[in-house]
């Protein structure tokens, strides 16, 4: 049997290039962006600068808000590079050929896109020290100084939203990954099964209308749950706001188990025997 860590890092390599693939492009993006704003004075950027609001914002804002905007597209086309590859290694002959079970198999591809996502995260978040350093600077002012009064200034719920957001992400991109395996797995499952010679049309057909129907019913029992955690927290909190999100957070992380779970018995039941 190989080794949990050996097809870890092997499957980890494979997918680090499309981690580099985005950070590349997301680069040349705010290179083009950033000329393109020098060109047009600064008419190119405008209404995108989040920091700079004068009229005459210094380059390392722009190239800051310019690397904000390009982040959030870049992870989401990474996101979407991700699913791809998740699906293209649980239908892989190559990988099943591995002398692992393809449960197994499976939860090492998705623990691996995880890491993928945080790999990505890290770099952007450092890169985006980097640059808000050179911007402090260019305004004559001490980063060092200016962390020490942001920090100080934190209080404990403070760090608590932090850490609530990071769990939010990461449930999010869990069950979104969860969740396109279930509704891959379960297309090919279905069209499997049905007679003659099953065309594309019919497995995006069959795919479009698991979707819809797992959609609505996500929504419907988070509408549920929601409802039912509000007046929870509306009994208890005298009519101030509540915090809806640690519902989300859980409602995340236990339709991930649920998707896991189903997607494991696919695996074992449908799709590995197909592939063998």
């Amino acid at each position: 049997m190989t080794s949990f860590s050996a097809l870890f890092k092997q499957m980890f390599i494979q997918k680090r290039r499309y981690a580099h693939l985005v950070l590349l492009v997301q680069t040349f993006a705010v290179i083009f962006m950033f000329l393109m704003d020098l060109i047009t004075s600064n008419n190119f950027a405008k209404g995108f600068l989040v920091f700079a609001q004068n009229l005459h914002p210094k380059f390392c804002d722009i190239i800051f808000d310019l690397g904000i905007i390009t982040t959030a597209i870049g992870d989401l086309v990474f996101l979407g590079l991700l699913c791809w590859q998740n699906e293209k290694i649980n239908l892989s002959q190559t990988w099943h050929l591995i002398p692992v079970s393809d449960i197994k198999l499976w939860w090492i591809n998705i623990l691996t896109s995880m890491v993928q996502c945080a790999y990505i995260f890290v770099i952007q978040v450092v890169l985006g020290i980097i640059v808000l350093i050179f911007d402090c600077m260019s305004y004559g002012l001490s980063f060092s100084t200016m962390n020490k009064k942001v920090c100080f200034s934190w209080s404990w719920p403070d760090v608590m939203g932090i850490i609530e957001m990071l769990l939010y992400l990461i449930g999010l991109v869990l069950i979104i990954f969860c969740f396109v395996s279930f509704a891959d797995l379960l297309t090919r499952t279905i069209t499997d099964q049905l007679p003659g010679k099953n065309s594309t049309a019919i497995k995006i057909f069959v795919m479009a209308i698991l979707v819809i129907i797992g959609v609505t019913i996500a929504f419907k029992i988070n509408d549920q749950l929601t409802a039912a955690y509000m007046r929870h927290l509306m009994k208890n909190s005298n009519g101030y706001s509540v915090d809806t999100l640690p519902m989300a957070i859980i409602e995340f992380f236990a339709g991930s188990i649920i998707l896991g779970a189903i997607n494991s018995f696919l695996v074992e039941k449908f799709i590995e025997p197909k592939i063998r």
